[in-house]
Formats: structure tokens, C-alpha cells, sequence
């Protein structure tokens, strides 16, 4: 199979996995768990799994001098800075919204490449990124009335732009950590482990002083889910992605997972179809086909 195919295959697993996020983390919202709480136990539980898989696979290495500073920036700034931006911005915003802004990411990709790389994004990935936040934009029309805007909404818009900013930040950053790493998946799971490594050191307190702890079984299940499946293989399969394929192009794909999310909210929180969904969802799914038209182009031309 052709290795941008294999990218391809790679990074809709894991826009599949973060897909769920939204619903597990819409339930623990409405049962009043913290939420730091929660993003705090993932980043562990994403570690162990690390350190789990490659104590099996015999490959675990402790060289944080290797592109130490390169590793500290994406955890400090991409994971743990986009986590707590990302809460912090639901205090002024809703769910919805914030998500919006967190698919900005692609503007900030785009123009990282541009400003360090000087690499142009192509017309195929400028149409592919407009289509596809048009359809956010629908997609967000068929769910969210703006009725109940909090107070300080600017700040909140601030720090949504933060969060795309942030995440935008991690993808550009691990393209260039993992790119290298193509047919290497063992060093690609070490880095990840480094990396949730610092984030769960500098997270930790959190956990042992918040409020509003987990107090019911489904709590804890849904938290183990989000922790294996979000923080654990969706990293995975995501870096393994950016190791196959441009960086622009698979961060404008990020955006399917708010496909994903409608998808996992009408299946399970009765999230009622309407002409909105299916209009945004096809501009969506449109804006994925010409990623991979672009990229079977770039690849014939190789």
C-alpha cells in the first residue's frame, strides 16, 4: 500500500478516537466532574500506556537529552497549555464553540510552515480548508442557538484562540519530531512518552487538590476511555500520520472529528439529524477528498 494511503488510514483512526472525546467529556461535564480533574488522569493514563507498550516491546529509552528542548516546547505549549486552554475558554464558552476555535489549529499550521518553512499551501489545501470550515460553521448552525452566551465572552473568545493557536503549535512541531520517524513506530511511541511524561509532572497537582473528584463507576469507565483511546492510541495513529504526510494537509483533516463528534451525538445523546448536519457533514467529507486528491497527486509527481 502506498505510504500516503497508509497516513491516510492512520490519521482518520485517530480523528475517529477524538471524535468520541466530545461525548464522554459532554457526560462528565453534566455530572459536574472537574474536568482538569479529568484532563490531569488522561495525561497518566496516556504515559502508562506508553511505558506499557514499549516495556513490551523491549524498546523503552530514557534519553530526554535527544531533542530535549524541541520535546519540552510541544509538552508544555501543545499538550498541557492546550488542555488547560482549552478548559479554561468552557468557562466562558460553549462546548461547541470552543471546539470551533480549537479547529482554527490548521490557519496556525499553515502559517508556521509558511513563516518558518517558507512552503506555500497548495490551491487543493486553501479550498480543502474553506469547504471544510464552512461546514463547521453549518454543522455548529444545526446545533448551537447562542442563546445562553456567558459574561466575558471576549475573554473567552481570546483564550479559544489560544487553544487553535496551541494545538496548531503541537501538530507543526511534532511534524517536524516524528517526520524523520517514518517505519520507526517504536521511537515515535518513545517521543510521545517523554512528552506525556512532562505534561503529567506538570499537571499533577491538580490532582491531588481539585474539587469535584469522580464519585460513580461510569465516571471512572468513561475516564479510562478517554485516557486509553483519546490520550493513548489517537496520539499514536495521529503522530504515526504526520510521519507519512504533509503537515498542512493532515491538519486540515483535524477537522473531521468534529464530524465524528456529530456522528457520536446523534447515535448516542439524540442529537436529532437535520438539513444543517448533513449539509456541513458533506462540505466536510468534500474537503477530505480533495486532501487526498492532492496528496495522490503529489505523490505521482514523485
Amino acid at each position: 500500500m502506498k505510504e500516503k494511503k497508509i497516513g491516510l488510514i492512520y490519521a482518520f483512526i485517530a480523528l475517529f478516537l477524538w471524535g468520541i472525546h466530545g461525548v464522554a467529556g459532554r457526560y462528565l461535564a453534566i455530572e459536574n466532574v472537574n474536568m482538569l480533574f479529568v484532563a490531569a488522569v488522561r495525561f497518566f493514563i496516556g504515559t502508562s500506556l506508553f511505558f506499557i507498550f514499549l516495556i513490551f516491546k523491549k524498546n523503552l529509552t530514557f534519553n530526554f537529552k535527544e531533542k530535549f528542548k524541541l520535546v519540552l516546547a510541544i509538552s508544555i505549549i501543545g499538550i498541557t497549555g492546550n488542555s488547560l486552554l482549552y478548559h479554561i475558554s468552557l468557562k466562558y464558552l460553549s462546548g461547541t464553540l470552543v471546539m470551533i476555535f480549537e479547529n482554527l489549529s490548521p490557519i496556525f499550521v499553515i502559517l508556521f510552515s509558511f513563516l518558518v518553512d517558507k512552503e506555500k499551501p497548495t490551491l487543493f489545501e486553501i479550498i480543502a480548508f474553506l469547504l471544510s470550515f464552512l461546514g463547521i460553521i453549518t454543522i455548529v448552525l444545526g446545533k448551537e442557538h447562542f442563546l445562553d452566551l456567558k459574561e466575558n465572552f471576549y475573554l473567552g473568545i481570546f483564550w479559544g484562540i489560544l487553544t487553535g493557536m496551541s494545538f496548531g503549535f503541537y501538530v507543526y512541531l511534532s511534524s517536524k519530531l516524528v517526520s524523520p520517524l517514518r517505519n520507526k513506530p517504536d521511537r515515535i511511541i518513545n517521543f510521545l512518552f517523554k512528552i506525556f511524561l512532562i505534561s503529567s509532572i506538570t499537571v499533577s497537582p491538580i490532582i491531588f487538590f481539585s474539587s469535584n473528584k469522580p464519585a460513580k463507576l461510569q465516571h471512572w469507565f468513561w475516564i479510562l476511555e478517554m485516557g486509553i483511546f483519546q490520550s493513548g492510541l489517537a496520539y499514536i495513529f495521529w503522530n504515526y500520520a504526520l510521519s507519512y504526510l504533509p503537515v498542512n494537509s493532515t491538519s486540515i483533516l483535524f477537522i473531521f472529528t468534529i464530524l465524528f463528534t456529530t456522528i457520536n451525538e446523534i447515535i448516542f445523546l439524540k442529537l436529532k439529524l437535520n438539513i444543517f448536519l448533513i449539509i456541513g457533514g458533506g462540505l466536510i467529507i468534500l474537503s477530505g477528498y480533495l486532501i487526498s486528491k492532492n496528496l495522490k497527486n503529489s505523490e505521482g509527481k514523485r
